[in-house]
């Protein structure tokens, strides 16, 4: 083995373990243990890209759409999750969110993409370009096509026999992968290669969204969840109409003070987006607050009167339980809008989705 063969080995696995970082950076509920999903990747990529390359043996492919799709998608996508059936004992007792389901295949899928990687790139007259290309394109690509096996998976595990909702998700990867691959195939379909690859990435995102949506580990909003830091806040109280200043009360990256003439906790429009963020997680924050009605300086958001927004300051005045119970009510009518729409709708209800209550 060369000494570029070495930095090639080196290169791509120090990608993937960042891509790695990067991805347990979104599960912001109950991060999994960063050993569990190493191991994942490790040994998910060899188990996952030995039986493809068993499987490939008996059959043939070529470079076209038909076998891209028919071949190439449900070989590799099927040795995904054959990979997480059989190392689930490993991840068993953290396996315990639906969102797992998708950090534990997407390692995987990170891993089958490392191998890969390397792979090519032993065969590569510029290994180090292509490296840089596959480790944008090729390693999106694979994670982007195999969350939905991990959801469907997870609820087959833990809510309700989901033999219906494997086979859909494995017949999505599978088009999805083969897409991807059949337009690089095809020089007639090449220009499509960014809107597809973009089009599954975007997808990826709204699927991990959902998914958090119906997380179990969330926590409910109260109290009890801010901590007392020494930092002063200067906020606007859209209760009492005034400028106050408070103590700085943090829960994860939402801050927060409380007026001390009405007792309601304010915020401000960042950590506004960081409450929807992590309590209506499947909600666009951004254009959530950007779509509420102008004709008003005030909004109440609730009927009691207790959430208050100006829409000047973009502040936000609540009492804390009030707020509460109105983020559990944006992301209950949030999971239930999800299904009613077109496709999009009928995939998520078939993966599992509707099983989850």
């Amino acid at each position: 083995m060369s000494i570029t063969d070495i930095f090639i080995i080196i290169s791509a696995s120090l990608i993937g373990i960042l891509y790695l970082l990067k991805l347990r950076s979104y599960d912001i509920y109950e991060k999994e243990p960063f050993y569990k999903l190493l191991l994942m990747m490790i040994l998910g990529g060899l188990v996952s890209v030995f039986v493809s390359l068993v499987i490939y043996v008996f059959i043939p492919v070529e470079h076209n759409l038909f076998d891209a799709i028919f071949k190439i998608g449900i070989i590799e996508e099927s040795s995904k999750l054959f990979a997480l059936v059989i190392l689930y004992l490993i991840i068993k007792k953290d396996f315990n969110e639906i969102v797992d389901g998708i950090m534990y295949i997407s390692a995987i899928a990170l891993g089958f993409a490392v191998i890969e990687n390397i792979s090519y790139c032993f065969n590569s007259e510029e290994p180090f370009l292509l490296l840089f290309n596959r480790s944008i394109f090729a390693v999106m690509g694979h994670i982007s096509f195999s969350g939905y096996m991990g959801i469907a998976f997870y609820i087959h595990k833990k809510v309700h026999k989901n033999y219906i909702g494997i086979l859909v998700s494995l017949a999505i990867s599978a088009l999805a992968h083969g897409f991807y691959d059949g337009v690089i195939f095809h020089y007639e379909l090449s220009s499509f290669f960014q809107f597809v690859f973009l089009g599954l990435v975007i997808l990826q995102f709204w699927l991990l969204r959902t998914a958090l949506g119906f997380s179990e580990r969330r926590f409910k909003l109260n109290e009890a969840l801010f901590n007392t830091a020494n930092t002063t806040l200067f906020l606007h109280c859209c209760h009492c109409d005034k400028n106050i200043q408070s103590k700085e009360l943090n829960f994860r990256k939402i801050k927060a003070g409380q007026c001390e003439h009405c007792g309601y906790y304010v915020f401000n429009e960042e950590s506004i987006y960081q409450l929807l963020k992590y309590f209506c997680p499947i909600k666009n924050h951004k254009r959530f607050i950007k779509n509420l009605p102008t004709h008003n300086k005030i909004l109440t958001l609730d009927e009691n009167n207790s959430i208050r927004f100006n829409m000047h300051t973009k502040h936000l005045s609540a009492d804390i339980n009030a707020l509460s119970a109105f983020l559990d009510y944006c992301n209950t009518s949030d999971k239930e809008r999800i299904f009613k729409i077109p496709v999009i709708g009928f995939i998520f209800k078939y993966l599992g989705l509707r099983y989850m209550k």
